[in-house]
């Protein structure tokens, strides 16, 4: 009866063991980014036509349309912008 009852304990305990290990991987696994995060000092924000929001100007897409540069804040802005604009 109690080494029933220890090999339970050793089981449960291996278990939660593994558990805690997958859990960690996982984590690590995902990386963070702030959405919030400020630019640099000093870097200039441009505005997405499309969408209307500001973003710095080192991450921006940038697209070429009719001899002038435009930002946009992703691809998807950039050709919704000209599907529209047609």
């Amino acid at each position: 009866m109690i080494l029933k009852v220890l090999v339970i304990l050793v089981l449960l305990y291996v278990g939660y063991r593994i558990v805690r290990m997958l859990r960690r991987v996982k984590a690590r696994d995902v990386k963070g980014y702030r959405v919030d995060a400020k630019p640099s000092k000093g870097e200039d924000l441009v505005q997405d036509p499309f969408c209307k929001i500001y973003v710095p100007k080192s991450q921006a897409y940038v697209k070429e349309i009719n001899g002038r540069e435009q930002y946009f804040c992703g691809s998807e802005c950039c050709e919704k912008y000209l599907s529209e604009k047609k």
